[in-house]
């Protein structure tokens, strides 16, 4: 996924012609011509001179040194899987927990809500936290998220039960909000900010399922997350 990204933006870089034939070693990035891009992947890994170094730690690095960042696909540093729903799936992106493309539950609030009506950005907020901290529950029980919706509060809580654990349907969504929290923790004390959030200007200009995003909702709803998990609040404390 990163790499598909990185060379997305090396090809409009090159098109645009902040990247010259030189820095590219002679491959020409085109779209669908497959063969260059085996050839470019094959760089990454080996680094022959500068560009493909910078190539190689990620998108946003690559934009440091030469430019371009409109069209640098990347969230917090991550470039992003190939999920443009709808407004749900950047701002999970951004703000999820987990931190990988599996880190995303918005793709589905846009296929199941958006998709039919628009809501607020304290109802997406809500939705998405919703359901990000059941999924810190079905994680933390080594459960695949394509087999989600098998288990169900019940199931599980049955499950649980022959094994000893006696705990309720609330007690699962109890447990996964506690760890939701325990995470944003580790994560701001790590470095993680929600201040100053870049949003890739691309992800404005193409049309999604759920049409052309608005530009002022998904900075909206992230300053709502922000306060919902408290990182100021746990700013402070640290």
């Amino acid at each position: 996924m990163s790499a598909g990204v990185i060379l997305a933006w090396a090809t409009e870089a090159q098109e645009k012609g902040i990247i010259s034939d030189t820095e590219a070693m002679g491959i020409k990035l085109d779209w669908g011509n497959y063969a260059a891009y085996i050839d470019a992947v094959r760089l990454i890994i080996e680094r022959p001179n500068e560009f493909y170094k910078a190539l190689a730690r990620g998108v946003l690095y690559a934009v440091s040194i030469y430019g371009g960042a409109e069209y640098a696909l990347a969230f917090g540093g991550n470039e992003m899987p190939g999920c443009h729903t709808g407004p749900g799936a950047h701002i999970w992106a951004l703000i999820g927990a987990r931190h990988s493309h599996l880190d995303n539950a918005g793709y589905s609030v846009d296929q199941k809500i958006l998709i039919k009506e628009q809501i607020s950005p304290d109802e997406l907020v809500g939705t998405l936290l919703a359901e990000e901290r059941w999924r810190q529950t079905l994680s933390s029980l080594v459960i695949c998220f394509f087999a989600r919706g098998i288990y169900q509060p019940d199931t599980i809580c049955k499950s649980l039960h022959s094994a000893g654990f006696n705990l309720t349907p609330e007690d699962l969504y109890r447990i996964g909000e506690e760890i939701h929290r325990e995470k944003y923790r580790f994560k701001i004390r790590a470095g993680f900010s929600l201040e100053n959030s870049r949003l890739p200007r691309r992800i404005f200009e193409t049309q999604s399922p759920v049409g052309k995003l608005d530009e002022e909702f998904i900075p909206r709803a992230i300053r709502i997350c922000q306060e919902e998990v408290g990182q100021t609040e746990y700013q402070q404390r640290t």
